[in-house]
């Protein structure tokens, strides 16, 4: 008996439902026929990839499990500090493949966080765990080709462009690619022994392009050697390519996009770049599939994250990013990404037993943005944070700071704190006309307030630290501008940092196996409950976490379910 987790990175229910209604999802439709079926609210105040895969795969809130952004204020040091959340230990709640451990089961997993230890050794009770985002060599580029011979690096990789004829050769060590403009793949290069990228040679504006792919060092680590060998073994895995080519599309260095009168030919490349992507976590997921021996195996898959972050907005109708003119083309890409996701479930289903268990599920969904959102430049136009000579936040004398980790919360410069700058006494009052500066930041030009209300920080001292709730049209960063401007329009029409309730933010879960009765819509559910519903598929007793998220009258209707 196995239990299969197939994890899609930001599949919002919301999005999934009207694909499947649509036909796209044959595999999602034929789960959801088998088993049961819901929309999984995210945690909150923040649903980040981080707290948000840590809910799911624990089945607790951040209270317990500690994580509450991609980085994590708090940690100790100065009021700026942080801490990375994928660090190893720094999920402090167990997750379902300890506790699957814990009674004697075993566990496969693919590109999944906390599986690693710090001594890079798979956690116990792991046969297996692939994993590549801990340790990026460099990010994506596109280079212009001059028509002569040229030199760039990748992270300590030097790579040679030699034009031939109408063609380049690229070179790295003694490997290398031939691409031409008319190519309409993407080819691999392999950097040194454990790393890559994935090239391409465009003509975009009258200029040939060569695009690149990030560059990560993939591990394989584990106890089960056959499996290891099978997945490290002759050339090994493909080139890992973690995300797409997103910011260069963003920057419209492929061509107008669609939403400032492009053909599409910009979205078909950056969905191209994407494939590449889902290439890299198709290969070792089949490998696991066909050679596993472990109770439980969790596979992520990120695509549909990457996606929506670069479209969704525009085919979003709730938002005020939504582009009626361009909305059906970029639905068509939104349903080419969802399908290749589609049809890894589907090997998932044709893999498993009838006494084996499926499960799908997302970390969180995600909602169009029409507007990005600058929190420290009402804070420093109030007196209450403050910028240095160069134009940067100046952590150091700023009372109140929106936190440059970017989880949504506000923090007082305390004076318990290293370099702290006023009394701890004065914490709540500074807090609270914080908030009063926050809530009248509006969108340029109307009324609409960038805030959807105010939230105590989980684990957190509610006296020093408060959680901003952004409207999901708004888009909040950190950083500063040169133009002081709070309120400008975003150029990344989807996100999900801090959650309010919005229901776009709702993640897709649906599971099948034995116990679990076909074609029941269970509603609305938190998304602590998949990670019941593994344990229980396990046969593992509840624990203290599952006794206290299976009382309340959400999960009595999972039980029945079951």
């Amino acid at each position: 008996m196995t239990v299969y987790w197939l994890v899609w990175d930001a599949a919002a229910h919301w999005i999934v439902e009207r694909l499947t209604a649509q036909g796209a999802l044959p595999h999602t439709a034929r789960l959801r026929a088998a088993g049961i079926s819901a929309a999984a609210r995210p945690p909150a105040p923040n649903c980040q990839t981080p707290p948000s895969l840590a809910t799911l795969f624990t089945g607790t809130w951040p209270e317990r499990h500690g994580v509450t952004g991609f980085r994590i204020p708090g940690t100790g040091g100065t009021v700026e500090e942080s801490s990375d959340a994928f660090a190893p230990g720094r999920c402090t709640a167990p997750t379902v493949w300890r506790t699957a451990a814990e009674a004697g089961l075993r566990t496969a997993a693919v590109h999944v966080p906390w599986t690693i230890g710090a001594d890079g050794q798979a956690e116990p009770g792991v046969d297996v765990a692939v994993e590549a985002y801990s340790d990026r060599i460099d990010r994506q580029a596109a280079l212009p080709l001059t028509g002569g011979h040229q030199h760039f690096a990748v992270g300590p990789h030097p790579l040679d462009v030699a034009p031939e004829g109408d063609r380049i050769r690229v070179g790295c060590e003694d490997r290398s690619v031939t691409l031409g403009e008319r190519d309409t793949q993407w080819r691999p290069l392999r950097l040194g022994t454990d790393s890559g990228v994935w090239l391409r040679m465009v003509a975009t504006g009258g200029q040939r392009v060569l695009l690149r792919t990030g560059a990560w060092r993939p591990r394989v680590v584990g106890q089960d050697r056959t499996l290891t060998e099978a997945l490290t073994g002759g050339e090994g895995l493909p080139v890992f390519a973690g995300e797409g080519i997103g910011p260069t599309y963003r920057a419209g260095l492929l061509g107008p996009r669609l939403v400032d009168g492009g053909d599409g030919s910009a979205e078909d490349l950056f969905l191209s770049s994407v494939a590449c992507v889902h290439r890299s976590f198709e290969a070792p997921a089949r490998t696991v599939l066909a050679r596993h021996t472990a109770a439980l195996v969790v596979i992520y898959l990120p695509t549909t994250d990457d996606l929506g972050h670069e479209l969704i907005g525009w085919c979003d109708p709730k938002s005020a990013a939504h582009r009626p003119d361009a909305a059906e083309q970029i639905w068509r890409r939104v349903r080419t990404c969802y399908g290749w996701a589609d049809r890894l479930l589907g090997e998932v289903l044709d893999r498993a037993g009838e006494q084996d268990t499926v499960l799908l599920g997302a970390d969180h969904g995600i909602a169009g943005t029409a507007w990005t959102v600058h929190p420290n430049e009402a804070l420093i136009a109030a007196g209450l944070a403050a910028r240095t000579p160069d134009g940067a936040l100046d952590p150091r004398r700023s009372s109140v700071l929106y936190h440059p980790a970017g989880n949504g919360s506000l923090w007082v410069n305390h004076q318990d704190l290293p370099g702290g700058l006023v009394p701890r006494s004065a914490a709540r009052a500074l807090l609270d006309r914080a908030e009063s500066v926050l809530r009248a930041v509006t969108e340029p030009g109307g009324g609409r307030p960038a805030t959807a209300g105010f939230a105590p920080s989980p684990g957190g001292d509610p006296a020093v630290v408060r959680h901003v709730l952004f409207d999901p049209d708004f888009l909040p960063t950190a950083a500063l501008r040169p133009d002081r401007a709070p309120v400008v329009p975003s150029h990344k029409p989807g996100a999900h940092i801090t959650n309010n309730g919005d229901p776009r933010l709702h993640a897709v879960f649906a599971a099948r196996g034995p116990g679990l009765s076909p074609g029941v819509d269970l509603g609305t559910v938190d998304n602590t409950v998949p990670a019941q519903v593994a344990l229980r598929q396990l046969g593992l007793s509840p624990d203290d976490r599952s006794r206290q998220s299976l009382s309340d009258p959400t999960a009595r209707r999972v039980c029945t379910a079951t």
